[in-house]
């Protein structure tokens, strides 16, 4: 069921969430208006006619959940009836043309009305959304099916007053705001549409899956177009398609009769012959490989016109030039840049509004010395950035370098330059990295160094650990300057509810010590008393939030035990740390690893851990640094 409790203070948790001086630029004195008592109202929600999908839809929003929280009817009409108060949803557009102005909205108290405007379509929903958290609804996460209605906390109350200030205005720092799907290893159709359902709600714009991720059929955009284009379209959210895709138009592998036709379109190896290997870059000096792959992304467009955006992105993992001879057609960056130009002057040429976005990425993240077409979109990439130290923290080496090339890439690059962001990654293998801190002085550094986008993904099977990084980035990505604490407190008291105190220290913990002292790539190894101490502090706030669990309600206590999987998992994390420093034999670390996936496994389906199958015990024991190919060692489940 959805979430129910009482929150009386919730309007006044949201407020903390906007700092002070940015509250006062953007309100006015305080406005009471009652707009249900006893479960009558005298308030309809007004929805003008001939208004966009959106605007349908922020309307019956409004009114289903704001009768949900009275338990008054709200009726959705096309104007007010005599005598009835009006709450107007509309969009009024505005003739400012800077890139974040399209997704402003207002929320004003007129007399006794209400009036929501947006500038854009999913201004308004925004705009509706908005209005709900201030009379308490919190947007938890995507309805999927492990959280069995607990996804959302809709308040009860017999009096519902709106005390917003009379006017807010809002609009974001980062012009766009994306949810990846990238891999796809957990996504469905129906988690897809949760997830487009709950983006408004936490002000993303954009929603980023692949053509065909790794070229093998499994995570493709195809599969989900018919499901999810109405959803998206009824929300006005962007879609943005592609990826590692170069090889999805020229390939060997599957046409092996382009290969003896045309050998010379593509990639040559270091005794430069062709080559058939697909992570080997194609010849894009080559004018006949160049058409071809142009010709196959305009097909493509042309059939999909709901995609807004091209991720036009060369093979993960591509390698550029092992003939000796292919240097000479450049360097990596030089490349992919003039390729890129090539496809915007021929979707120009063809009438295809989409976008092309590329990426600064491997060996490819310096800018090029080619001039890039100023409407393509950059993202830039800090694949290896050490989340034990801030982006810019001169202790983190991998970091000074991304801070020094971001640098290189302003001075090329003054706009549509954003930052492709690592706060939910497949090689944490779900181990709890949470991040709210660590990315509000992120988003902080990068708004403030001219990023215009921002994007990470996500995955159902592993939601929960990541729930609140997910939070986090919505967020932040509109106001960075948004106090994190308050976020970290609003977030447990809506989520964990009775157990709120033990859930925010132990969430805290975990930003702390996970980052730290966990095994996160690129994180510095730590002393042995350092790591110790860390697994016993974590070690208390299981403790704590098992026993919170133990006293809490249904729905508390499962959101609890969830936690304190989590928790379980970083102590086990560290309780290995600690075998690699002190030296423990391989037999002994394993027979750790070896519990480590039991437990995981048995809790695969509790939306906390995203596991594969028969692959999990080598993936662990790689990530381990142990063989994967040895005999299984006895384990119990814990």
């Amino acid at each position: 069921m959805t979430l129910t409790r009482t929150t009386a203070g919730a309007a006044l948790a949201l407020a903390a969430l906007v700092p002070a001086a940015a509250r006062a630029q953007r309100g006015g004195p305080p406005a009471a208006l009652t707009l249900a008592r006893g479960g009558a109202t005298a308030y309809v929600v007004v929805s003008p006619p001939g208004g966009s999908a959106p605007e349908a839809l922020a309307a019956a929003e409004l009114a289903a959940y704001l009768g949900r929280i009275s338990g008054a009817t709200f009726r959705v009409a096309p104007s007010a009836p005599a005598g009835a108060h009006p709450i107007v949803v509309r969009v009024v557009p505005t003739a400012d043309t800077a890139a974040t102005a399209r997704d402003g909205y207002t929320i004003a108290v007129r007399g006794d009305s209400l009036v929501l405007t947006g500038a854009s379509p999913r201004a308004a929903l925004y705009a509706a959304y908005d209005l709900l958290e201030r009379l308490g609804c919190r947007w938890l996460a995507p309805a999927l099916a492990f959280h069995q209605g607990a996804h959302e906390l809709v308040p009860r109350r017999a009096t519902l007053v709106y005390t917003g200030p009379a006017t807010v205005a809002e609009r974001p720092r980062f012009a766009i705001r994306k949810v990846d799907v990238s891999e796809g290893m957990s996504h469905d159709s129906a988690s897809l549409r949760a997830i487009v359902a709950w983006m408004p709600k936490l002000r993303f714009n954009t929603l980023m899956a692949p053509q065909d991720f790794g070229g093998s059929g499994r995570v493709t955009w195809d599969r989900w177009r018919d499901a999810l284009t109405p959803e998206l379209r009824r929300r006005d959210l962007r879609v943005e398609i592609g990826g590692h895709g170069w090889q999805n138009f020229l390939s060997a592998r599957r046409d092996g009769a382009l290969f003896a036709a045309h050998p010379e379109w593509f990639g040559r190896d270091a005794q430069c012959r062709p080559s058939r290997e697909e992570r080997l870059a194609f010849n894009t000096s080559d004018s006949g490989a160049v058409r071809h792959v142009l010709d196959g992304v305009v097909r493509y467009l042309r059939d999909r016109s709901e995609i807004d955006v091209f991720d036009f992105w060369p093979p993960d993992g591509v390698r550029w030039a092992e003939c000796a001879a292919d240097a000479a057609l450049g360097s990596p960056a030089d490349r992919q840049a003039r390729l890129a130009n090539a496809l915007v002057r021929r979707l120009r040429a063809e009438g295809l509004r989409t976008r092309v976005q590329i990426i600064a990425y491997a060996n490819l993240k310096s800018p090029p010395t080619v001039a890039l077409d100023p409407e393509i979109l950059v993202d830039f990439c800090p694949i290896g950035q050490n989340f034990d130290v801030a982006i810019d923290d001169a202790a983190g080496a991998n970091n000074r370098q991304y801070v020094d090339t971001l640098a290189a890439w302003r001075a090329v690059r003054p706009r549509n330059l954003g930052v492709y962001a690592y706060y939910r990654r497949y090689a944490w293998r779900s181990l709890p990295v949470l991040l709210p801190r660590y990315i509000a002085h992120d988003l902080r550094w990068h708004a403030g160094h001219g990023m215009t986008s921002v994007s990470s993904y996500v995955e159902p099977g592993d939601w929960f650990t990541y729930e609140l990084n997910h939070v986090a980035l919505g967020r932040l990505a509109w106001n960075p300057d948004a106090d994190a604490e308050a976020l970290i407190d609003d977030h447990a008291r809506a989520r964990f509810g009775t157990g709120a105190t033990a859930a925010a220290a132990a969430l805290r913990t975990l930003e702390d010590v996970v980052r730290t002292y966990g095994s996160v790539p690129y994180s510095a190894p730590k002393p042995l008393a350092r790591v110790t101490e860390a697994r016993r502090l974590v070690e208390r706030r299981l403790a704590a939030v098992r026993d919170a669990a133990a006293r809490a309600n249904a729905t508390d206590g499962a959101a609890l035990r969830r936690l304190a999987l989590m928790l379980d998992f970083a102590r086990r994390d560290l309780a290995l740390q600690e075998l690699r420093l002190t030296n423990a034999p391989a037999d002994a670390r394993r027979a750790q690893v070896e519990a480590l996936v039991a437990m995981l496994t048995a809790n695969a389906d509790a939306g906390t851990f995203l596991m594969y199958g028969r692959a999990d015990r080598a993936r662990y024991l790689r990530h381990y640094g142990l063989d994967a190919t040895a005999p299984t060692a006895a384990a119990d489940t814990p």
